[in-house]
């Protein structure tokens, strides 16, 4: 084994191996286990590298700078009572069983990042002969800074060593620096790095919602990003990158909405496909993930069991080729170390990617039963999947169900239906009804925790299951807005508990927002939380199809620009109950147009 040139010979320390006999089958979360044999509870942003160099197939799991047990001795001035690992390090020969290696570092990086920075994201790779191990730093030390003394400077770092478990010797300068986005400490968010290869030449992806994704070309040694950066995904739209070449195209896995809130997290994967690794990148409808209106087909998405908040994922092949992500996800009934910290439990799971007509498919996932572990010996496969595909997963509406009774409002009359009432009624000029459909000029108002101001249209819901449909126009330009501007639909017990579906133009962005509000909630716990449902178009089908049961009622969210190929975007689940009611909004800024052209309700029948 060689020796590094430019950091200098390293050793080899490798903890002693516990390889597990191969699994047949596995359930999530996977078991990843300590030194001391506890099981790990948290991996964040998850990465895998498969060890080139192994005589049998080995791979190494990479995990963000995190507490990962409730058990463990604290460290002198970390938040609260936690002990943050520096990137746990995690081995398996099967992909299911995991046994703790290491750290990369034992603590931050001297020189290179700040005392209270956070490693965020680790990024494995095989290059030039050697190991790497990139991440994110978020707050550098000043020497690396334009603006001394900000602690949200971020930027990428990057490691070497001889083996994948390390020891790691990082490199005094960072592979992309700080990055402004205006005077004093405003800066882009330099997270999430990703490194592919194409040929003899390297790229790195990086950056998040500050900002948006970009790809750059990487020079050859791995240290530095070099060339014209490009954007590759949209700001306030996608982070985590994970990039991969099958079939001749390449494929950027984007999360998108907040990773970290709790049982209320509604983190999503989407993805969309390029020819070459700069881009652009469009989703199966032809949407670029990089545009105001930002495309994506959905990949992994919330669907209705006990986990939530499923991203930040790396995917491969394993030992026979078949294709799987890992991801983190969200217990519900345990989403927390601590709710007074912030600090949300992110487990690791792992599904199977399956390609279909050249996009890649989860079937299932996140899946919470036993299931066919991945193949550890060349030439073999797991067992085929049988399931039925999720609603997110085709681009068309997959209900077999039949939906019988249709109510449906154009509001083309002169005055309201009688079955309408206004909850806080908007000013008589604000709102009207005729040929184009109901007209509702949009509120500086709001329908969000202790922020109940909203005019909301209110009309009574069919027992049993139910499918909404409102066609709505908005008209805001690309660039806008200072605030979310919103248009859709809610079906709501009252103001605190309600599930949202609604186009949404925030930011310079435009999307689908499929949100949650419940109340009360144990203390420190969040009340609203979201996620997204597809791109809107000038004119945005909305769909909402609700089923109940004993216990929670689901709520798939859907979305269409054409009102004939449907995307979805994950379940809620809530307890409305029997008296909620259907609500139409326009609200989050003042003086804009929404148009209500059509709204349907539909008993569901079985």
């Amino acid at each position: 084994m060689g020796s590094l040139p430019y950091l200098g010979a390293l050793a080899v320390v490798l903890a002693a191996p516990a390889w597990a006999t191969p699994a047949a089958t596995y359930r999530n979360p996977l078991p990843v286990h300590l030194a001391n044999g506890e099981p790990a509870q948290n991996c964040a942003d998850p990465a895998v590298l498969r060890d080139p160099r192994a005589k049998t197939p080995t791979w190494y799991l990479y995990c963000t700078s995190d507490p990962v047990s409730k058990n463990e001795r604290p460290l002198d001035g970390e938040k609260g009572d936690w002990h943050f690992h520096m990137i746990a390090i995690y081995r398996s020969t099967d992909l299911v069983t995991w046994n703790y290696v290491g750290d990369a570092f034992a603590d931050r990086p001297a020189g290179l990042a700040a005392p209270t920075s956070g490693l965020w994201a680790p990024e494995p790779a095989f290059l030039n002969g050697h190991y790497y191990l990139y991440f994110t730093v978020t707050d550098v030390a000043d020497a690396h800074s334009p603006e001394a003394g900000c602690d949200k400077d971020s930027a990428i770092g990057v490691a070497m060593a001889d083996s994948p478990a390390g020891p790691w010797v990082p490199a005094a300068q960072p592979v992309v620096p700080p990055r402004r986005a205006g005077p004093g400490c405003d800066f882009q968010w330099t997270f999430d790095p990703k490194v592919v290869e194409d040929g003899n030449r390297k790229w790195i992806y990086y950056g998040s919602y500050g900002g948006g994704v970009y790809v750059q070309p990487l020079r050859f040694d791995g240290l530095q990003a070099e060339g014209t950066p490009r954007k590759v995904g949209a700001a306030w739209r996608y982070e985590g990158a994970e990039v991969v070449r099958h079939g001749g195209w390449w494929y950027l896995f984007g999360s998108t909405t907040d990773c970290c809130n709790g049982p209320l997290t509604g983190y999503a994967v989407y993805a969309g496909r390029a020819r070459t690794p700069a881009g652009p990148f469009v989703d199966r409808l032809g949407q670029d993930l990089a545009a105001p209106r930002a495309g994506g087909t959905p990949v992994l998405f919330q669907n209705g069991n006990r986990w939530v908040g499923v991203g930040h994922n790396t995917v491969f092949p394993d030992a026979g080729g078949q294709w799987w992500t890992i991801y983190h996800g969200i217990d519900v009934n345990e989403p927390f170390f601590s709710a007074r910290d912030k600090l949300t439990r992110r487990l690791a799971l792992l599904d199977r990617i399956d390609w279909v007509d050249g996009w890649p498919v989860a079937r299932g996932a996140p899946s919470d039963e036993p299931r066919p572990a991945p193949a550890t010996v060349a030439g073999t496969r797991p067992r085929a999947l049988t399931l039925a595909p999720a609603p997110a997963e085709n681009a068309s509406s997959v209900w077999t169900d039949t939906f019988t009774g249709a109510k449906t409002d154009t509001f083309t009359g002169a005055k309201l239906d009688e079955r309408w009432t206004w909850q806080r009624p908007p000013a008589g000029d604000a709102w009207s009804t005729g040929p184009q459909g109901l007209t509702v000029t949009t509120a500086a108002t709001d329908l969000h925790v202790d922020t109940n101001t909203a005019s909301v249209l209110q009309a009574a819901l069919p027992d049993g299951d139910y499918r909404i449909e409102a066609v709505v126009k908005l008209d805001v330009p690309d660039g806008c807005c200072k605030t979310a501007v919103q248009a859709g639909l809610v079906v709501m017990r009252d103001d605190d508990n309600y599930v949202k579906l609604v186009e949404m133009a925030h930011g310079g962005l435009h999307q689908v927002e499929f949100a949650k509000e419940l109340s009360p909630v144990p203390a420190a716990y969040p009340r609203y939380g979201n996620t997204v449902a597809g791109t809107p178009g000038t004119t945005t089908w909305l769909r909402l199809d609700v089923h109940r049961g004993g216990g929670d009622e689901r709520y798939t969210g859907y979305s269409s620009r054409d009102g004939k190929t449907w995307v979805g975007g994950g379940t809620w689940t809530h307890r409305l109950g029997p008296q909620a009611r259907l609500g139409l909004v326009a609200m989050g800024g003042a003086g804009y147009r929404a148009v209500f052209e059509r709204v349907t309700v539909s008993r569901l029948s079985r």
